[in-house]
């Protein structure tokens, strides 16, 4: 410091001027004086180890030149003269952070307190410096142990949720382990079997390993266990206690280990793993042991009272070592660049300020005399004064030992700035209570605005939903937001410190490389062009990206980039043009005609298809209008279609046509026409697909024709078939009544001749002739009644053992017994007797005879077996066997019959709702199933 010229000092002048000097030569803080010119005039030796410049160096030149960066410069001088020309101070009197050149051209951020010298002659500054190195150091350590032990407590949580389940806990601890340390890729719980470590559960890229095992002795676990306490491997392949085949095998390059403990027996260890050198420190080994903590309280179940014990002897030590770094607390105290004070617990004095340093003089605004006669009642915001007091009151009640928060504080001037408060108690060594805490202030001020502007400006980035990625210029992603990992399906954690190139396996389209990319970016500082990159769910996504080069205040150089998904608009283009390409082939090669017409009938193209239709070149039909092509009278109706294509009724329509051919004569034609749509849905041009349909025209009406004469032909057959039933049917009554004296005549001669007379035999072949004669006359009118559709089936209750006995007596087959119990059936009554008598026939003549008649309810359906033991139903025949007139070939010749039973017993069944169908006889021959309705028992006469 210099004394202005003309000014005579006296001795205690002088003294107090020299002390002056000595203490702001030792000050710990960086002191600068400079004059109204900016050139430096006091540079002590603070200021010297904070930013390099020896006194002799820097005394005497322009502060802003030195030490101030360029893009402050301007800044600076202005806000000098400002001051100078009586303008308000902008940063005077109160700390800013801001950075500072060092001696060797980097940058030190510093908070930097300026104020004038005051006296009305002297127009000099001084500042005090003070680096903000160890208070940021400190902020970022607090923040990483406060991450580490909430995940800590969240380890605890989620393995609590689970505790009934031990393989949970144990799959929880790991999955928690890499979630909770960045760096690590892989966690693993090995548990002591022998002399083994068991891998019992695993989580990320150790996962795969669980089940394995490994020796104790001579690894990184077993170091863990002996030393009793975390250790780690920063590389596996320079430390001799890893293992490194199992480390290879697993891609393991450093690793953190933890023991775990079952009360004081140690059981096994807890590790994190990652893929890369040198990713964990002390601090992770410490935070490590917190979460294996957690692994052996969940495993000590019924020994939870000791663990806690235990726990609370550790925090116990932990706060004796605090207490031990309290009693040096009184020697940093007034050199402490953070506001410190002691603030009365007694009551009388309850909250009064005992002492303060002169960072809180600084930061309040008041002197260290101010203070010691307020409260911290006058330094807090009104609304927040309750709340204050209350925290001080459970200090004091010994409810807590420590609090932390962030207040609104009010300094001398009446404005109102951020801090961070943070008290504890103060015990001596043997425990009692002393009557005051230590409160420690921060200012945040700035570094909320600032921080409240990044989150601004990082809120704006996570917004934006395209692909948002900052990276180093080698490609190392620094940060990438939520656009990225929608878009590409990683996670941040995942992407970070990765190779953008190698992660999303970049290709630039056009032909452009890496190298060139990278080229443009540093000699432009910008690239745009589209790439493509393939998607953690192995999907190729087409980009187009815009890149560009941004140089932080803090050095280094990064790139942001922002890739924009046009996968949909790339792939669209190239459909669109292969639809073109293909329209275009398909057009010029198509068989069929095509023609593509203007809205006026012009048409625009015609393909080789359509002029050759027409007999012409397609170069001479181009050009022509449609009214020239089609018939006159086809014009009206083609106008009233291309109305309703114009209003939107329809997209298209078709309809037949005939076109002029070059001859003069008429081609048949049927047209398909549809309507090409601009935007808004405005008509463009038209599409006509035609085909001649000459031939096709000629055979229609050749088919009419052929229809009409088969028509014609169809109604002649009908009334000679007519005729024909009418003829049966009249034959069939005329036959009948002479036939029925042929038989009556012929059983009366049979009954009165003796059998001794020649003539008897011939009386039984008359009679047996015309038996045969009756029954083939009466299976041709069941027939023409059947295919006349003329059966009435009125159907009554019926006792159907009854019935089939009546059957039985007529046909001479009173032996055939009759077994099953009696069931009643509803069926028309001459129906029943003429299907029994034709099954029973059917039988004599294929079979010798029926061997049994078997009645058998089924529920709502009553069966009536008729069963021989003949040679049965050659199986080629079964599906013809109920056809009209169908016979075995190998019986037509030997047994006579017209091959109408089966076919009239079916459908007099089927007429009554019942049925008739064949089976095979398990003992050889067949069986024949009439099925009919069952009746109740009541309804039976």
């Amino acid at each position: 410091m210099r004394v202005p010229e003309g000014v005579a000092l006296d001795v205690s002048e002088r003294m107090e001027l020299e002390r002056l000097r000595r203490a702001i030569a030792h000050a710990p803080d960086g002191f600068v004086g400079i004059d109204e010119a900016g050139l430096v005039t006091t540079w002590n030796a603070a200021a010297t180890r904070l930013l390099g410049w020896a006194p002799d160096e820097i005394v005497g030149r322009p502060l802003g030149e030195v030490l101030i960066p360029e893009e402050l410069r301007a800044a600076h001088r202005a806000g000098m003269l400002r001051y100078l020309d009586g303008g308000a101070p902008a940063v005077l009197g109160r700390p800013v952070d801001l950075p500072a050149l060092h001696r060797d051209g980097h940058r030190v951020v510093v908070e930097i307190t300026i104020w004038p010298s005051g006296a009305p002659e002297d127009r000099n500054f001084h500042a005090f410096l003070r680096d903000t190195a160890p208070r940021r150091a400190a902020a970022e350590q607090s923040a990483r142990q406060t991450r580490a032990l909430l995940a800590a407590v969240e380890t605890q949580r989620a393995v609590t949720a689970v505790a009934q389940d031990r393989d949970q806990v144990l799959r929880v601890v790991t999955e928690r382990a890499v979630a909770v340390f960045p760096a690590a890729c892989g966690a693993m719980i090995e548990l002591i079997e022998g002399d083994l470590l068991r891998y019992v559960a695993g989580a990320g890229t150790l996962a795969a390993h669980v089940g394995k095992h490994q020796t104790i002795a001579d690894s990184v676990s077993g170091a863990a266990l002996t030393e009793g306490r975390a250790t780690h491997c920063t590389d596996v392949e320079t430390d001799d206690r890893a293992s490194r085949g199992i480390c290879r095998a697993t891609g393991v390059r450093s690793m953190c280990v933890s023991p775990l403990y079952h009360g004081d027996r140690a059981i096994g260890v807890l590790k994190i793993a990652s893929n890369r050198p040198h990713a964990f420190d002390a601090d992770d080994a410490y935070h490590l042991d917190l979460v294996a903590g957690t692994v052996g309280a969940a495993l000590r179940h019924a020994e939870d009272y000791e663990a806690n014990v235990a726990l609370l002897a550790e925090r116990t030590g932990n706060l004796a070592a605090l207490e031990a770094i309290q009693t040096r607390f009184r020697y940093t105290f007034e050199s402490s660049p953070l506001g410190l004070s002691l603030c009365s617990l007694d009551e009388r004095t309850f909250g009064r300020f005992l002492e303060a340093n002169s960072a809180m003089t600084e930061i309040t605004g008041y002197t260290a005399e101010d203070l010691a006669g307020m409260s911290f009642q006058d330094l807090q915001h009104p609304d927040e004064v309750a709340t204050a007091e209350d925290a001080l009151r459970r200090l004091a009640a010994g409810d807590a030992e420590t609090m932390q928060v962030e207040r609104r504080c009010l300094r001398k001037d009446g404005k109102h700035m951020s801090v961070v408060v943070r008290v504890a108690r103060v015990r001596d060594t043997v425990g009692a209570e002393q009557p005051y805490v230590v409160v420690q202030v921060e200012d945040v001020t700035g570094s909320r605005v600032a921080d409240a502007a990044m989150q601004r400006q990082a809120r704006l980035l996570e917004l934006i939903p395209a692909a948002v990625i900052v990276r180093d210029l080698s490609g190392g992603i620094l940060w990438w937001n939520t656009g990225a990992e929608r878009l590409y399906g990683w996670s941040a954690d995942a992407a970070l410190s990765r190779i953008t190139h190698r992660l999303l396996n970049t290709t630039i389209l056009g032909g452009a490389t890496l190298a060139e990319q990278d080229e443009a970016l540093r000699r432009h500082g910008h690239w745009d062009g589209e790439m493509q990159h393939l998607t953690a769910a192995g999907r190729t996504v087409t980009v187009l990206s815009r890149q560009v080069v941004h140089r932080p205040a803090d050095g280094g150089v990064q790139v942001l980039e922002i890739n924009t998904d046009v996968s949909a608009a790339r792939a669209a283009q190239q459909a669109v043009a292969l639809n073109e390409q293909r329209f275009r082939a398909q057009f010029t090669q198509s068989t069929v005609g095509q023609v593509v017409c203007g809205l006026d009938g012009t048409l625009i193209a015609v393909n080789k298809a359509f002029a050759g239709m027409l007999g012409r070149r397609a170069e001479e039909v181009a050009g022509t209008t449609v009214e020239e092509l089609i018939h006159p009278d086809d014009r009206p109706v083609a106008h009233r279609n291309l109305a309703r294509l114009f209003t939107g009724e329809a997209d298209g329509y078709a309809h037949e046509v005939r076109l002029r051919h070059a001859d003069g004569h008429w081609v048949d034609a049927e047209a398909t026409i549809s309507v090409v749509r601009g935007p808004g849905g405005r008509p463009k041009h038209l599409i006509v697909v035609a085909t001649d349909i000459s031939a096709r025209r000629a055979a229609e009406r050749a088919r009419d024709q052929a229809a009409a004469a088969l028509s014609e032909r169809n109604l002649e057959l009908e009334a000679a078939d007519q005729l024909k039933l009418d003829m049966i049917g009249m034959l069939g009554h005329e036959i009948g009544n002479p036939l029925s004296s042929i038989l009556g005549y012929s059983d009366l001669l049979a009954d009165e001749m003796d059998p001794e007379h020649p003539h008897a035999g011939l009386i039984k072949i008359i009679n047996r002739q015309a038996e045969r004669l009756d029954e083939i006359v009466r299976e041709v009118l069941a027939m023409v009644t059947l295919d006349a559709g003329n059966i009435n089936a009125v159907r009554s209750t019926l006792s159907l053992r009854a019935e089939v006995a009546r059957a039985l007596e007529g046909t001479d087959n009173r032996h055939i017994p009759i077994l099953g119990p009696d069931a009643d059936v509803l069926f028309h009554v001459s129906h029943l007797q003429q299907v029994v008598v034709n099954l029973l026939s059917n039988a004599a003549k294929y079979a010798g005879g029926a061997g049994a008649l078997r009645i058998e309810p089924a529920g709502d359906r009553v069966h009536l077996r008729v069963e021989d033991s003949g040679p049965g139903v050659p199986p080629e025949f079964r599906p013809r066997l109920f056809e009209r007139l169908a016979r075995a070939d190998d019986t037509a010749g030997t047994v006579r019959g017209t091959g109408l039973g089966l076919y009239i017993v079916r459908n007099l069944a089927r007429a009554n709702a019942g049925d008739v169908r064949y089976e095979p006889n398990p003992g050889g021959g067949s069986v024949f199933i009439l099925e009919a309705d069952s009746a109740p028992p009541a309804q039976h006469p």
